[in-house]
């Protein structure tokens, strides 16, 4: 047994930095396929107990850790090497020990921890550098890094920029010679703990007394060292094999024991299973028999299992066990526990909240109820914090139980996992029947019997409001989308695509989105910022749409270059000439705090071209949650509260972005207002608020159907929603619709773009040019109606604003009227699109 382990990153962070680091991290290989190694390294000249130690694995900038325990002691001036579990024979040649949860890629931070202090790490904590963190030719992406022979001393600061030509040396990718000695010193195996001299029992026959294993596992909510009370011991158990995980891909080299009904406890908190490591063919029962099993009590990763056995005898076949009954929520995760190794059924359908190692692993999420981001659904400080804190207790694992990664036979769905056999978040589950295990510090379902799905929650062709009302406007975060050089090559560039084959795969399933959105107007979010050339990733988007649909697209100039501010990424506007017409100006504002992380919102005003009403559409992306600094100001730290870093800042950019728009940027005075955009905020967090507080309606929210879902966005097993339509009180008026159209964040990511970890037949067999998973982002759609323009109106013009033409203050930028104008954007660009309407760039 076990209890949970709370993650020791941000106490060790806060903790003393002076803890002796007698073992560093020398070596790093991030090879091809599952080729990961860690080499750790005694710098003393004494041995070390590695119990003492722990090594964290953060994965893309996430502050909650994979922990890998360690155990033994280490030689001095001696190597220790932790090798992935499915690498290739020649670098398992080298472990000292093997693991799946050496599973890095070359955005995953490491740390060595000693007790609850951080005594060296790798990377920087809370950061994802996007692929890599690179310097010179040093990257941590498809290389091995190994430690200079002058370093000796580990980085405590996991919190400091991580330069990793400073103190690594780089290497080819699969370069492996180097494991198991470390500047100049070989390695040499850990020194085995020494096992206490069991004590002789006696075996006896079937029926004789035997140890209960509710005795073994103990009170699950009592035990105050959450292990067995008797590890270490010589047990005789006799029990009902319940499934067996022995051959093939099943990789718990062993089976799982249960205790006959009768012979069970009346203390509901105790396990009556348990797991039985017995890696060779000597024992190797089948499920439904009752065994005489003897062995020691041990406790592997804090599971509690018998391993080294002696003896066991089978006692009869065809038996039985009534699956524990499983009713979510429990009332803490800790009660899971007393489940440990046992075959339970759950009493009620269960959800499905998350699927992020579907395709790598086989394995998924489940829940009494999707799972919502806290600051969803509950207010910022002590209501979130329950939220969060009532997680724990009501999501598990369901496993497929198997070794491999990447399989092509993935088997959730029933049908296979493919991009057309999808497994959306929402899906349910009836009363799913298994072996509750715990490995990797989860509790996992191992199914003994098939799931039942209930697709709930199913694939649209086209969002509900595509039908609705005389003008429709969206939002769409595209996920990076860079074209490299725009002529087949230049990559990898800053973000996006690695490749012209990664890219090739992306922009098809970008334009599907958008053409099925069925949208007049659409801003686009995390477009490359590399204006509006002819190899210009917006150009090029628009040439694609042109290609690909009936319609026609354009964009909103916002004058000069098309570049807007210095960010890598930038917001822009596109929209259907045969539906609507530009009015205004293309503007965009630079002011604090538009001037770093929160990216320059863009507006134009446009009129519908049937009744020619007006209205303006601004698009903004507020500064993320992540990359917190120790150097903000108070109100941009992460205060525990469930908003992240950059709170401050996010909020400040609502108030600027209203006071910008109540100046009429467009030139053009219509009511009729519409922000959409990732405000990187949930819908009960403060810059929400402050954007309804300002005189906006938040459309989602004020529209959304009974039972309608209005998230767009997944992390950490939760939903929630970052991104928004906010309508001023005039165009609230006229809204109809305004939802979620659901293509990205309920479905597994494998069915991105991405090709890592996807060999032939993967690569085609997870990809399709489809809207889903065409990002990480669910687009937002808003259907208004207009009405007649007032024929004596005089078009809208406010006459407090500048000439579009004239000269403008340095932090807002407008266009420059192209129709009349050959200063900064030439006629012959015009021709040039026209040109490129066929387009579609090829490798």
């Amino acid at each position: 047994m076990k209890r949970h382990n709370i993650a020791l990153a941000l106490t060790a962070l806060l903790a003393s930095s002076a803890a002796s680091a007698d073992i560093i991290i020398s070596e790093y290989i991030e090879g091809s396929s599952n080729n990961k190694a860690i080499e750790l390294f005694n710098t003393t000249d004494a041995a070390v107990d590695l119990s003492q130690y722990t090594l964290q694995r953060f994965s893309n900038g996430g502050l909650e850790p994979a922990n890998i325990a360690l155990s033994g002691s280490l030689a001095a001036k001696s190597t220790y090497v932790l090798v992935h579990s499915s690498a290739n024979a020649t670098l398992k040649g080298y472990a000292d020990i093997e693991t799946s949860a050496i599973s890095h890629n070359g955005d995953d931070g490491w740390a060595l921890v000693k007790g609850d202090v951080i005594v060296d790490s790798f990377g920087k904590l809370g950061e994802d550098p996007g692929t890599a963190w690179e310097s010179g030719d040093v990257s941590t992406v498809n290389m091995t890094l190994r430690r200079k022979d002058a370093v000796m001393t580990g980085d405590s600061n996991f919190e400091d920029a991580f330069d990793p030509a400073v103190e690594w040396d780089a290497f080819a990718q699969d370069t492996f010679d180097g494991l198991g000695s470390h500047a100049g010193y070989a390695g040499s195996d850990p020194e085995p703990e020494p096992e206490p001299e069991p004590e002789p029992t006696e075996f006896g026959v079937c029926g004789d007394s035997a140890h209960r294993i509710s005795a073994i596992q103990g009170n699950a909510l009592s035990e105050a060292t959450g292990a067995s009370p008797l590890v270490g011991q010589i047990v005789i158990v006799e029990a009902v094999v319940t499934g067996v995980y022995k051959s093939g891909e099943r990789p718990l080299n062993g089976f799982f024991l249960q205790e006959e009904d009768a012979h069970q406890d009346d203390d509901p908190n105790s396990s009556e299973g348990i797991f039985v490591y017995s890696p060779t063919d000597t024992y190797a029962p089948v499920a439904g028999q009752l065994v005489r099993i003897q062995g020691e009590v041990a406790e592997y990763f804090n599971g509690t299992q018998l391993s080294n056995i002696s003896n066991m005898v089978v006692c009869a076949e065809g038996q039985n066990v009534t699956p524990a009954a499983l009713e979510l929520p429990l009332t803490s995760r800790d009660e899971f526990e007393r489940f440990e190794g046992m075959l339970v059924q759950v009493q009620h359908p269960v959800v499905v909240t998350g699927t992020d190692q579907l395709g790598q692993y086989g394995e998924f999420k489940v829940a009494d109820e999707r799972l919502m981001t806290p600051t969803e659904i509950a207010a910022p400080g002590e209501p979130a914090k329950a939220v969060a804190a009532a997680k724990a207790a009501r999501v598990f694992r369901i496993d497929d139980a198997r070794s491999v990664t990447n399989a092509t036979d993935v088997p959730f769905p029933p049908g296979g996992l493919s991009a057309d056999n999808t497994l959306r978040l929402g899906t349910e589950i009836t009363n799913p029947q298994g072996i509750m295990h715990y490995s990797f510090d989860e509790y996992r379902l191992l199914p003994t019997q098939d799931l039942q799905f209930v697709d709930v929650n199913p694939r649209t062709t086209a969002p509900a409001a595509a039908e609705m009302g005389d003008v429709r406007v969206a939002v769409f975060n595209l996920l990076n989308l860079f074209n490299g050089d725009g002529q087949g090559g230049g990559f990898p560039t800053e973000r996006g695509a690695n490749n012209i084959l990664e890219y090739d795969r992306q922009l098809p399933k970008a334009v599907a989105a958008i053409l099925g959105l069925q949208a007049d107007v659409v801003g686009l979010i995390e477009l490359e910022n590399d204006g509006n050339g002819e190899n210009s990733m917006l150009v090029q988007l628009v040439a694609a749409l042109n290609d690909a649909g009936d319609s026609e697209w354009a964009f909103v100039n916002v004058g000069g270059s098309g570049i807007i501010g210095g960010d890598a990424i930038t917001n822009a506007i596109i929209y259907r000439t045969d539906r609507v017409a530009e009015t205004g100006t293309g503007v965009f504002t630079t002011q604090v705090p538009f001037d770093y992380g929160s990216r320059p919102p863009v507006a134009q005003t446009f009129k519908d071209l049937v009744n020619e009403d007006e209205f303006t559409f601004v698009v903004a992306h507020l500064r993320s949650k992540g990359s917190c600094s120790s150097s903000a100001a108070d109100g941009d730290k992460d205060t525990g509260d469930g908003q992240g870093c950059w709170n401050a800042t996010r909020v400040a950019a609502v108030e600027k972005l209203q006071e910008w728009l109540a100046g009429h940027p467009t030139g053009r005075t219509d009511e009729d207002v519409i922000v959409m955009g990732d405000m990187n905020a949930y819908t009960m967090e403060d810059p929400i608020t402050a954007m309804v507080e300002g005189g906006f309606t938040n459309l989602k929210a004020a529209f959304a159907e009974e039972g309608q879902a209005t998230h767009t966005y997944w992390y950490r097993d939760e939903s929630g929603s970052l991104d928004h339509a906010f309508g001023s009180e005039a165009m609230t008026a006229k809204v109809v619709a305004a939802q979620a159209w659901h293509i990205n964040a309920d479905e597994p990511k494998v069915f991105d773009y991405n090709l890592e970890y996807k060999d032939i037949p993967l690569d085609t067999q997870y990809y399709n040019e489809d809207p889903y998973r065409s990002s990480d982002h669910d687009p937002v759609i808003v259907a208004f109606t207009t009405v007649e323009s007032n024929p004596d109106d005089d078009g809208g013009t406010d006459p407090d604003i500048e000439d579009p033409g004239a000269e403008t203050p340095e932090e807002e930028h407008v266009n420059i009227d192209h129709a009349t104008t050959s200063s900064s954007f030439p006629l012959w660009f015009g021709l040039v699109a026209l040109l490129m309407a066929g387009f579609r760039r090829r490798a």
